[in-house]
């Protein structure tokens, strides 16, 4: 019988890559995300709304899902928002609207969908979290700050979802070129241009890391596809890394020390201790 795959954040990169990949393989995927209308040229079994804030519409979608299906066996947890800045200089609610897509988002889709999969005696659950959850750089520590809940979170539940056959599993990707990276550095320009920050040599320096790497990354295909591999491992590891380089699994590997002097040659001004 052909998998019921349900994936949030399909109008681009990595969700809409993960779609049309799984469809093309046979699954059969429910592609979601807050406008329909993006997912345009998308070709999966259906296609709904779901806005990860919005508890009313996550469940409309899920009931859709098993009045159509009867059963949902994967949930990929991939919708996601970044939002650059220094710690001092960004807003609760700009902070906040991170953790309601990458951490409540996330656990609402969760919370809707375990029922379902603990009757069915079997389910998969891929939590998309990102090497910011591994490690963290100047103007990026809110952002990170919603990964390391997310794999938090993803620990716990990997033990406690067990006893069910419930499998949680992380999948971390590296720098991937896609539309929510360029929505990224389109934060960092604004805030350079405001040159009453006392920050904005740092985040001169972020975006100058940011055009170093810029063309180097790989596409969305190179995280859908161990995506795959994770979803169809019949004994699945708890964490993937996809898209990261070698030099990036091994930084992600340093003791604390270690990294901040490597963090500090990369954004030079940062006072040793």
């Amino acid at each position: 019988m052909n998998k019921v795959v349900l994936i949030t954040g399909c109008s681009t990169g990595i969700g809409r890559d993960l779609a049309q990949r799984l469809s093309q393989s046979g699954y059969i995927v429910v592609a979601t995300a807050r406008n329909v209308e993006n997912m345009d040229g998308l070709i999966t079994a259906l296609k709904l709304p779901i806005d990860v804030t919005d508890p009313e519409s996550i469940q409309n979608a899920i009931a859709a899902t098993l009045k159509r299906f009867g059963r949902i066996d994967v949930l990929v947890n991939n919708a996601g928002y970044a939002q650059v800045g220094a710690i001092e200089e960004l807003t609760d609610n700009q902070v906040r609207q991170m953790y309601e897509v990458n951490v409540f988002g996330a656990m609402r889709m969760i919370r809707a969908v375990v029922p379902h999969m603990r009757q069915q005696k079997a389910g998969r659950i891929i939590n998309i979290s990102s090497i910011a959850g591994k490690m963290v750089t100047p103007v990026n520590g809110s952002y990170s700050s919603t990964k390391f809940a997310l794999e938090a979170l993803s620990d716990a539940l990997r033990l406690e979802l067990a006893p069910f056959d419930i499998q949680v599993i992380l999948v971390e990707p590296g720098a991937i070129k896609t539309n929510f990276d360029q929505t990224v550095h389109t934060h960092a320009d604004e805030i350079v241009s405001n040159p009453a920050s006392p920050y904005r040599s740092l985040y001169l320096k972020y975006q100058q890391v940011s055009e170093r790497m810029r063309g180097q990354e790989p596409g969305p295909e190179a995280v859908s596809k161990v995506i795959q591999q994770a979803l169809e491992s019949s004994r699945p590891k708890a964490r993937y890394l996809a898209g990261v380089a070698m030099s990036g699994r091994l930084i992600i590997n340093l003791r604390d020390l270690v990294w901040d002097l490597v963090v500090r040659q990369m954004f030079t001004g940062i006072p040793q201790e």
